[in-house]
């Protein structure tokens, strides 16, 4: 690890080259190991994982599906989006403001959530966790579903109600005919407590009888969650399993690392949730290993394959400040920081100066210089006293932690490399979760990795 470089480890990660190195037999058995127990992760080519005694629904959730023209006869013709021309016109209203990653996501578990639904004969959807509605406007004015939105934040709701207005203003203009429901957004807390799993479902029937003029208790309804965070997904979970009027799930996982562990009386654990996991005794994932989880191997191989030091070198910067705050304070050890991305051109000098109407750059800044950057702007959210000083960067330990970078970097990598294999634990709870309530689950990859790090959905329709 000393001796190879990045660009052959990122490769060999991948395994996308014959390497000329003779690599460690254990490294190799690993690496295999990954390979053979993880789920496949590609979405180009998917392998659906589904209960053999549930139903067929390949047909329901294939990535391949989605295309403008295909999605044209699912449309509902209530909308006024009954033809193709008018779908091209809405597709660039509903990608407005919204991220290359987000617009991937969204166009992929729109129709997926729509078929479900289908599948399902209810035309009711919940997206819990919905955020601006960027999903929830796709799903009601592309596919005609009556929509609610649930969503903590009270800014974020009022952020979408404003969406929504603009964007029905903006379609009118140049479709005077169009129509469709808009979303209903209500600010809410879905948290994991029994109470919360007894009242939300009559409380989201009262609001599609209310709002929608329809009757969610006769037909059901279905959850949608695009990265639902931590215990969130895992209570979605238990409300589909628990409650008959809910038709239908669609989730994509997210922040694995904040999953409860430790069941108590006010809080059930989010992991594990499966009763086959809970009987073993070594189904124990540390803090440490969920985060990992969280982590997609692809993009990180990339950033070595093109030998993007400032995007690698941030980990011995991290393992170099983590010293120093905990040299300070032991309570500061694994302390949460602000995130800061490593680039060149700007140090802290620079920006003080920058301050006083002067400036000072130069083609090349010493690891010295950056790491200084770094701390500043890292510890901002930190009292003064634990703040990184002069004196701090003068240790010797500090220095070599960044003449040795590559050290760090070349371990993280190796920590990349379980990160499928941790995700595949998680995921299949989930699954066996649900197939254990012969609820037949569906588990298919239909995001790039390399864009959306989650990039499976987990489905299940009753």
């Amino acid at each position: 690890m000393e001796v190879v470089t990045p660009e052959e480890l990122g490769s060999w990660l991948l395994g996308e080259s014959q390497s000329k190195r003779s690599w460690p037999l254990t490294l190799l058995a690993l690496r295999k190991c990954i390979w053979s127990f993880g789920i496949n992760r590609d979405h180009v080519n998917p392998k659906i994982i589904q209960c053999r005694n549930g139903l067929n629904l390949r047909k329901v959730v294939n990535p391949d599906r989605i295309s403008m023209e295909k999605n044209e006869s699912n449309t509902r013709s209530s909308n006024g989006c009954n033809s193709r021309e008018t779908l091209l016109k809405l597709q660039n209203h509903f990608t407005k403001h919204v991220k290359m990653k987000k617009r991937h996501e969204i166009e992929k578990i729109a129709q997926i959530a729509t078929d479900c639904a289908s599948a399902a004969d209810s035309e009711r959807i919940v997206d819990v966790g919905a955020g601006m509605g960027h999903l929830a406007r796709v799903l009601a004015y592309k596919y005609g579903l009556c929509v609610l939105c649930i969503e903590q934040q009270e800014s974020l709701s009022r952020r979408a109600r404003e969406c929504d207005g603009e964007f029905f203003i903006t379609v009118r203009k140049s479709l005077p005919d169009f129509k469709g429901k808009k979303p209903e957004h209500v600010t809410l807390e879905v948290n994991t407590s029994s109470d919360t799993r007894t009242k939300l479902p009559d409380c989201i029937n009262e609001i599609f009888n209310n709002r929608f003029n329809v009757k969610a208790d006769r037909q059901g309804f279905g959850f949608i969650g695009l990265h639902p965070c931590g215990d969130l997904a895992a209570t979605l979970l238990r409300l589909y399993s628990e409650q008959e009027n809910i038709k239908f799930i669609c989730i994509v996982g997210c922040c694995y690392m904040k999953l409860t562990l430790e069941e108590t009386e006010e809080k059930p654990r989010g992991y594990p949730l499966s009763r086959y996991l809970s009987q073993l005794k070594n189904n124990s994932l540390s803090y440490t290993a969920l985060e990992v989880g969280c982590h997609a191997i692809e993009s990180y191989c990339d950033k070595l394959k093109t030998g993007k030091i400032e995007d690698l070198i941030v980990h011995a910067y991290r393992a170099a400040l983590e010293s120093i705050l905990v040299a300070k304070n032991e309570k500061l050890r694994h302390a949460h920081l602000k995130s800061v991305k490593v680039t060149r051109g700007i140090t802290f000098e620079w920006l003080v100066l920058s301050l006083f109407g002067y400036s000072c750059c130069c083609d090349y800044f010493s690891r010295a210089m950056y790491i200084f950057s770094y701390c500043k702007m890292a510890t901002a959210n930190l009292p003064s006293e634990y703040q990184p000083n002069d004196s701090d960067f003068k240790k010797p330990c500090v220095t070599e932690f960044l003449k040795s970078w590559w050290r760090a970097v070349a371990f993280s990598s190796l920590r990349f490399m379980l990160a499928p294999l941790v995700e595949t634990v998680v995921l299949l709870d989930r699954f066996l979760f649900l197939s254990e309530k012969n609820l037949a689950p569906t588990l298919t990859p239909i995001f790039d990795p390399r864009l959306s790090p989650r990039n499976f959905v987990l489905t299940s329709i009753k």
